[in-house]
């Protein structure tokens, strides 16, 4: 009753039902148990959310969490916002689209894409698949002091489905010669030689690159001559595509 005033020794009497206008209609605001104001498809265009536990939020747009915790519930996508701090258990089957993740710790991302983590660490979780690996990443396999024989042995063999640029690069510290070639193949089994075999002279370098690209390469050694066994050193190096 406006302008009229009221006296009531009971608070209990004394409740009030807040409405809020969605420009046509009344309609009175919802919250939870906890007395917790609902906010369903909302956009939060400034402002703090210190902490959102176990809550979905299903549309709307978040311009940037910085140090906070999201422990639970639902981010359907995040896009073009700046993750600065504060933890995201997990991300599945979501798109992040732009913004910054500056580490992934722990983490289980199982589904969505990631366009480019740069000068992050991702200490922990899954990656389901790497589809490349940029050029500027580097990767290098050493087999010291490998003992040759009478015939040739194989080192295991390295996975260059995803690699661009690699070689071996074979050192002879020992007393005799040795021979050294490519093999290359697509299942791992079945073997075929790229680069046949080259001798490498005692106290001499070679570097090895392959002509011909499949999922697997290694390299396989043996002495030059039967009985003149010596020591080699092996190094594979990789940049990716």
């Amino acid at each position: 009753m406006p302008n009229y005033s009221v006296f009531q020794a009971n608070p209990e009497e004394l409740k009030a039902l807040i409405f809020g206008s969605d420009g046509t209609t009344a309609r009175p605001l919802a919250v939870n148990a906890s007395a917790e104001l609902l906010v369903g498809g909302a956009t939060v265009t400034g402002g703090t959310l210190d902490a959102v536990s176990a809550a979905t939020i299903a549309g709307g747009t978040l311009d940037a969490v910085s140090a906070a915790t999201i422990a639970g519930g639902t981010l359907d996508a995040v896009s073009a916002a700046t993750i600065a701090g504060g933890t995201l258990d997990a991300v599945s089957a979501a798109t992040i689209a732009g913004g910054t993740l500056d580490a992934v710790s722990a983490a289980t991302i199982a589904g969505g894409t990631l366009d480019a983590v740069s000068a992050a660490t991702i200490a922990g979780g899954t990656l389901d698949s790497v589809t490349s690996i940029s050029q500027r990443s580097f990767l290098e396999i050493a087999n010291t002091d490998v003992a040759t024989g009478d015939t040739l042995t194989a080192l295991p063999a390295v996975t260059t489905a995803v690699l661009g640029h690699y070689s071996y690069f074979i050192y002879n510290a020992g007393a005799n010669d040795a021979v050294a070639q490519v093999e290359i193949s697509a299942d791992g089994t079945h073997w075929y030689t790229d680069i046949p075999s080259t001798t490498v002279a005692s106290g001499s370098v070679a570097v090895l690159v392959p002509t011909r690209f499949l999922k697997y390469t290694r390299l396989a050694y043996a002495s030059a001559v039967v009985g003149a066994a010596t020591t080699i050193d092996v190094y594979f190096n990789a940049q990716g595509t």
